[in-house]
């Protein structure tokens, strides 16, 4: 597949710049110096290679290599739905009453660089001792969660008030909407490559996302085993006395 890429653009295979990568950054510096400056005429070395291309084949090539980069282990837009709907079932299994649940984007420094962070908040009542068959349930689903914290309120009895935040990622996909308008005004033929810069665009970001995929897998299972260990022994005093417990996948649990 990417010998076809080679062989039709005269660029280096991925992941090199000069690949398809060096067309969209190229194209992208070519749009910023013209909104400063007035176009030349004739047809620059860009517009050149885009034309050069043979778009049937150029698309099939990449789009087959999107094909083979998107992972099943990030939450896509798409998947939003299906796994609140999951943890919601989760939680009611494992005989909680989920109050709530809501997807938000998280500010992590730590996150490596195009990887967007996103937290399921979920907020339960229910018997303290269902909450660690809930957390293990919820970890049970295709894209990859980490849990992350638990915040509880028990009263004495058991019955348990507060909220789970688990950890998803995806990848942080890069502004393409220029791209069309831009060689719309480029030499005649160029705006053929649009579709094909922009599926190259959405390759770039899977490869990004997929390059520390292993890393935050290992994560998860590091977070789901600490729970499994900490959670159940701790939870029996607590069950008796009641009071407000936080458990947190680096520090562990604190009960106040």
């Amino acid at each position: 597949m990417e010998d076809i890429f080679k062989s039709q653009t005269g660029f280096p295979a991925w992941p090199t710049l000069l690949g398809v990568q060096g067309l969209i950054l190229a194209a992208l510096g070519l749009m910023v110096v013209g909104s400063s400056t007035p176009r030349d005429i004739g047809v620059s070395a860009l517009e050149k290679r885009l034309l050069a291309l043979d778009i049937p084949r150029a698309t099939a090539a990449i789009d087959g290599a999107v094909e083979s980069s998107v992972s099943l282990t990030a939450l896509k837009d798409s998947d939003v739905l299906r796994v609140t709907s999951f943890l919601a079932l989760a939680g009611s299994a494992a005989g909680l009453h989920i109050d709530d649940i809501r997807i938000e984007s998280v500010e992590d420094p730590t996150s490596p660089v195009g990887v967007e962070v996103v937290e399921a908040l979920i907020d339960v009542t229910g018997d303290l001792y269902d909450l660690p068959i809930f957390v293990d349930g919820a970890h049970r689903q295709r894209a990859v969660g980490s849990l992350q914290s638990l915040s509880f309120d028990v009263k004495p009895g058991g019955h348990a008030e507060g909220r789970v935040r688990f950890r998803y990622h995806r990848p942080l996909f890069s502004d393409t909407d220029w791209i069309a308008p831009h060689l719309a005004v480029a030499a005649p033929g160029a705006a053929a490559a649009t579709d094909v810069l922009i599926s190259a665009a959405e390759l770039q970001a899977w490869r990004g996302y997929n390059e520390t995929n292993k890393e935050r897998r290992d994560q998860a299972m590091l977070s789901r085993a600490r729970a499994a260990r900490e959670l159940p022994p701790n939870l029996v005093d607590l069950r008796a006395t009641g009071g407000r417990f936080v458990w947190d996948a680096d520090t562990g649990i604190e009960i106040r």
